[in-house]
């Protein structure tokens, strides 16, 4: 009996620890401070590294600044 109720125990642990890892990652992941915001996280697209403006997944340079995205960092 005393097993029964430890296995149960451990697997309902599991799950609750499951399902609250799960909705922590669906929620917006958004920095304190750092400039991100929830509406460039919602649309599945991330601001530009160097001025943190709004980008589009096709965007090839940032429509702000106009740097180049996956060019090297030049000196």
């Amino acid at each position: 009996m005393l097993e029964l109720v430890t296995t149960a125990s451990i697997i309902t642990a599991l799950a609750v620890y499951a399902v609250r890892h799960l909705r922590s990652q669906t929620s917006p992941f958004v920095f304190d401070g750092s400039g991100w915001s929830e509406e460039y996280l919602e649309t599945g697209d991330l601001p530009c590294p160097w001025c943190q403006a709004p980008t589009r997944e096709a965007d090839q340079a940032c429509p702000s600044c106009s740097r180049v995205f996956g060019s090297p960092i030049s000196p």
